[in-house]
């Protein structure tokens, strides 16, 4: 058996010593940056949202805007029914009255009572006294102003008010609901800040997108740019898709896009540096990939095991197996064999 293995190695090697070099085409490995650009198409939206509601329940009389209605700051948005909520003013400012009454009065008392003192018809037991219907009236007094604080934030709690500019972007109730204490009634988007909102192929280098800018196009009419931060990126894909949620914000500008509003852009992903080859220069060795490489001082060529990171439309980008500088075979692979002498021709890279 070694006698026959030794005797076809020694006509193979006869045949290639006799054969003539075969003309090839060969390309020289080059690292080079590797990045893959997607386009995407998304939708504007607030970059923050407000869910509002009324501090203190009751039944809805007025709800005055609807999806869609740009808001001010301040602006009365919706009341529910105050009828008690105002009884219960009008009571306290009545008590607040009566108790400044009685702590002027008592006041009145007490400087009496001290002129008295000082003709001598009256004892320093008398002053005390008065002192202490003075200290009595101004509790009072104060416990009234509580009071009246308490009821007039128990009035205003009845208006649901805008906390800032923006456009209302839900309306979760309508006149005559009763609702409860902070439910939602309203969402409200702030009115200065968008963000642009993609969903983007879910690759292993999508998290060093955080921060980056992205250039962000209007779908539609008239035209108009803008640019975008990357501000958040979702932790887990989309089951049903495969993709990831990526949100950017847009810059500050004089006239944003509209909430709702389609708009495409371009994020750019790295992937790592690879050796670009064409396709044709793929083979394989033990059902693995591989390529073929010139030996420079002999012409002749072996097989190299590579790694292939991906396969794109007629090139293959490969991640490992090949040294910085070798000459690798992309034409005529079909023909060679292992220590097959070659020539590179013209069209070689």
């Amino acid at each position: 058996m070694q006698r026959l293995t030794l005797l076809l190695v020694c006509i193979l090697a006869g045949a290639a010593q006799a054969e003539p070099p075969l003309p090839v085409e060969a390309a020289v490995a080059r690292t080079a940056p590797l990045q893959v650009t997607f386009a995407l198409s998304g939708s504007v939206e607030a970059a923050e949202s407000l869910q509002i509601g009324f501090r203190s329940g009751g039944r809805i009389i007025a709800l005055s805007v609807s999806v869609g209605d740009r808001v001010a700051a301040g602006a009365v948005l919706a009341e529910v029914d105050h009828a008690q909520a105002d009884d219960a003013e009008r009571a306290a400012r009545a008590q607040l009255a009566a108790s400044e009454a009685g702590l002027r009065q008592a006041t009145q008392a007490r400087d009496r009572v001290v002129q008295l003192l000082d003709r001598g018809a009256a004892t320093r037991a008398d002053v005390d006294a008065a002192e202490e219907a003075v200290l009595t009236a101004e509790s009072t007094r104060n416990q009234a102003q509580a009071q009246v604080k308490k009821a007039e934030q128990a009035v205003r709690d009845t208006y649901l008010i805008a906390p800032t500019a923006g456009i209302v972007t839900e309306r979760d109730a309508e006149v005559g609901q009763v609702v409860g204490a902070v439910q939602a009634v309203l969402v409200l988007a702030t009115d200065d800040r968008r963000e642009a909102v993609f969903d983007v192929p879910d690759v292993p280098e999508l998290d060093g997108l955080q921060g980056a800018t992205v250039p962000i196009r209007r779908i539609g009419t008239p035209p108009a740019t803008w640019q975008a931060r990357v501000t958040d990126i979702a932790p887990l894909a989309n089951e049903a898709t495969g993709t990831v949620q990526v949100k950017a914000e847009i810059a500050p500008a004089d006239a944003l896009p509209g909430l709702g509003e389609a708009v495409s852009g371009e994020i750019t992903v790295p992937l790592g540096s690879t050796i670009s080859l064409p396709a044709s220069a793929l083979a394989e060795t033990q059902g693995m990939p591989a390529v073929w490489v010139v030996d420079p001082q002999t012409q002749t060529v072996a097989l190299a095991p590579v790694q292939v990171q991906s396969y794109t439309t007629g090139t293959i980008e490969v991640s490992s197996g090949l040294a910085e500088g070798t000459l690798v075979v992309t034409e005529g692979s079909h023909l060679l064999y292992p220590g097959r002498s070659v020539v590179v021709v013209e069209g070689g890279k």
